[in-house]
């Protein structure tokens, strides 16, 4: 792997590993005796909407189960790149627009108030989407430069 792309998943790892951290320990916070309000510092990256939100500490998380999912997959698929890394950017692209398919069907459908999603649909569309731009990302960062069509 080469070393911007080493670079570039430390960096993007960091990302969603502290928010899921401070996520889980605000939940212990709260379920120790912490004001609910510590939940509103995370309202800039998600509505946090209890009954949309897994609980941690018999507590709701301050992120949403969509949210939580798309941590996770960004964090899968960051982690299995080195596993994989001989995939392309451009099919990479193409997979990553059609993994968040299931995931802009899940909440449209949601929002026009055609059905309820329910969290465990929440959690595994976001860990598939998540999990797509993750190794989308890094295959872009380690074959940055190479020619994108080769002469046959």
């Amino acid at each position: 792997m080469k070393r911007d792309t080493k670079i570039v998943l430390a960096f993007l790892a960091a990302i969603p590993t502290f928010i899921l951290s401070a996520s889980a320990f605000c939940s212990w916070a709260i379920a120790s005796g912490a004001s609910m309000r510590w939940r509103l510092l995370f309202r800039t990256m998600c509505h946090g909407r209890i009954e949309r939100c897994l609980e941690l500490f018999g507590t709701p998380m301050p992120i949403c189960a969509r949210c939580t999912g798309i941590y996770l997959g960004l964090l899968a698929g960051l982690f299995a790149f080195p596993l994989i890394r001989m995939l392309r950017e451009r099919v990479m692209r193409v997979v990553a627009l059609i993994a968040i398919v299931p995931l802009g069907l899940d909440g449209v459908t949601q929002l026009l108030g055609f059905r309820e999603s329910v969290n465990p649909l929440r959690v595994a569309t976001g860990v598939i989407a998540g999990l797509a731009f993750g190794l989308w990302i890094l295959s872009a960062v380690e074959r940055r430069g190479e020619p994108m069509f080769t002469a046959s």
